[in-house]
């Protein structure tokens, strides 16, 4: 009863409502880190939007053998002053490869919002927090993090965070549909893959961390002396080439070492063919193992995009196929580097 009392509450709010506020409507995108901020306007301010994951390396591996709880924090703030917005209502979506895995109400007063991430093998996603009894919106105020439990975060890949701004400033002054900002942004859960290669009749076990989307088709290419493998993407120019997705591709590679794979002491990186190697990142301050880091900024994944579009016979417009990777030993290619380096600026893009 008290459900159905708020949610008539909320409508009545909603259709009565004046808004004083003249908003631009907006909806902005990133593409695959572990935190975005996103940008909108707010009537003469500006709208940002942080969202953002800790521990910022989440793994299916690590979640599977650690039990991993990612926490994820949203914070609308106005850019000039840094002032964290009050009242704020957040509608969430969360969607992986088109398919809506949460959808619900959020509310805080302070205006930041925690949403404690529980993976675990069930057939659905259940909220459970807190109920702010105006809205009927979950919220982090009292006894801690909102909590979302279920089939997330489970597979590796990209995560599509659709946050609708519903409250700003008064929480009984409900937004137009038409002018509430829409921040679209990605976060990316590493996809953990190992496989064992037959290198001339030895077995060489690698394994790859792939930070956009699942891995298939780990292979030894004994022509090229290369590791192969493939991950899905979509070639769409359009929302490739929007200013505001900000799209970065970041793969990890574990090649044992010493091995055949790791005798030449430098790697060469392709990509659909076209070589990358100035755009790989060897950490060989692991005795066992160097890791290659495959990081692919916007201006070179638009070079790669275009090139496929170029010969391919899809339309840009909906052009999802897969982006092949290779790694080639190489005495002229990346060497690695001693100094063990800080992961967590390895998962965000290079100035």
């Amino acid at each position: 009863m008290n459900s159905i009392i708020s949610f008539c509450v909320f409508f009545m709010l909603l259709i009565t409502s004046f808004v004083s506020y003249v908003l631009t409507f907006n909806t902005v995108f990133g593409d695959g880190l572990f935190m975005e901020e996103l940008v909108a306007s707010l009537g003469d301010r500006q709208a940002n939007l942080l969202i953002k994951m800790s521990p910022p390396v989440v793994t299916t591996d690590l979640i599977q053998k650690q039990s991993q709880k990612p926490v994820i924090d949203f914070r609308l703030y106005d850019s000039k002053t840094n002032q964290t917005f009050k009242e704020v209502t957040y509608y969430i979506t969360i969607e992986k490869n088109g398919e809506k895995l949460l959808s619900d109400w959020f509310y805080d007063p302070d205006g930041d919002l925690s949403i404690q991430m529980q993976p675990r093998n069930t057939s659905q996603i259940t909220v459970s927090g807190d109920i702010d009894p105006i809205l009927n919106a979950y919220t982090s105020q009292g006894s801690g993090h909102v909590v979302a439990s279920g089939p997330i975060f489970l597979e590796g890949g990209l995560y599509n965070f659709i946050v609708r701004i519903v409250t700003v400033d008064f929480v009984k002054t409900i937004l137009p549909d038409d002018q509430q900002p829409v921040f679209d942004g990605g976060l990316s859960v590493g996809a953990y893959q190992n496989k064992s290669l037959d290198v001339n009749g030895t077995p060489i076990p690698v394994e790859i961390l792939s930070y956009y989307d699942k891995i298939n088709n780990i292979t030894y290419v004994p022509s090229s002396n290369a590791i192969s493998f493939d991950m899905p993407f979509n070639y769409d120019m359009n929302k490739l080439n929007d200013t505001d997705n900000n799209v970065y591709i970041h793969q990890e590679v574990y090649v044992p070492r010493p091995s055949a794979l790791s005798s030449s002491g430098g790697y060469a990186g392709f990509v659909n063919g076209k070589d990358v190697t100035y755009n790989l990142v060897v950490d060989g301050s692991n005795e066992t193992k160097d890791v290659v880091h495959f990081m692919l900024t916007k201006p070179l994944i638009l070079q790669i995009a275009s090139q496929y579009n170029q010969t391919s016979n899809n339309p840009s417009s909906s052009s999802s196929s897969i982006m092949n990777f290779s790694l080639v030993p190489s005495e002229t290619g990346s060497k690695a580097t001693e100094a063990p380096m800080d992961h967590t600026t390895m998962m965000m893009p290079p100035l």
